[in-house]
């Protein structure tokens, strides 16, 4: 497959762009895009998950799910954990990607211990009720898929 780069773009839960980086599509079968990034912005510390520059993210990208994951790794290759963002929607096009974050986060380090992120930002968005369903459903399936291994939670260093 031909190198393909994509444009990633965060937006806010109403769609409105907040930031944009590259990344380059390692795998995309129609139901999951996988991109790998390149962490570009100031050291961040998010609950003992240290975010360096250089750092390679794998982002793993759902059509058919309300969340994304990112697998980081230290430019040396070893994994430093998952951070999951839950979606208000992804979009998918052949050069782009968005995807709208409802502020809710799961972190789940190498030794499989998770926190859920920003439980106070999620409720300052004044969620919908569909919107709290959705969220509760992508947490469980984000705890499901770890708890059995599966893809992207079977990405090792």
């Amino acid at each position: 497959m031909a190198e393909r780069r994509v444009t990633i773009r965060k937006l806010d839960h109403q769609g409105r762009p907040l930031f944009a980086y590259p990344g380059d599509v390692l795998f995309d079968d129609g139901e999951v895009l996988v991109a790998r990034c390149i962490f570009a912005p100031q050291d961040t510390e998010r609950q003992g998950l240290v975010f360096r520059r250089g750092d390679i993210l794998i982002e793993c990208y759902f059509r058919s799910q309300p969340f994304n994951v990112f697998a980081v790794y230290s430019p040396q290759g070893r994994l430093k954990g998952w951070y999951c963002n839950v979606l208000e929607y992804t979009d998918f096009a052949e050069d782009a990607i968005g995807w709208a974050d409802l502020a809710l986060d799961l972190l789940v380090m190498p030794d499989g211990s998770q926190t859920v992120l920003d439980e106070d930002e999620f409720e300052e968005l004044a969620p919908t009720p569909a919107q709290r369903e959705r969220a509760a459903q992508a947490l469980a399936t984000l705890r499901r898929w770890l708890a059995e291994g599966v893809f992207p939670f079977n990405l090792a260093g």
